[in-house]
């Protein structure tokens, strides 16, 4: 059950741009679009005007170091739990070990 908790956290925490429908904003930082071009347009999109592309070839590689983060997170997290439960039950025998012992039949 824990392990599906963690799996659907991690999914909606992935799909959560796509769900909400955040675009990704690009700034303009072009030298030759001038602060006179905007107010002559106003109806124009800033997108349309932006002539520099280079921000938008590097999202894919922000997101794609971003899920692998996450993803190594969660993996991690899956490991601690493993490892919880295996150390919880050694407990556990443990202690009906020592009981034995302490009452013997």
């Amino acid at each position: 059950m824990k392990k599906f908790s963690l799996i659907s956290i991690f999914v909606l925490l992935c799909s959560m741009p796509f769900l909400l429908g955040i675009q990704s904003i690009s700034a303009n930082n072009s030298v030759e679009t001038s602060f006179e071009q905007f107010i002559s347009y106003p109806q124009q999109d800033i997108e349309e005007a932006s002539t520099d592309n280079d921000s938008d070839n590097n999202l894919g590689y922000v997101f794609a170091v971003f899920a692998i983060v996450w993803g190594v997170f969660f993996a991690f997290m899956i490991l601690l739990m493993r490892k919880q439960t295996r150390i919880n039950a050694e407990i556990a025998g443990l202690k009906q070990l020592l009981e034995n012992k302490k009452n013997p039949q």
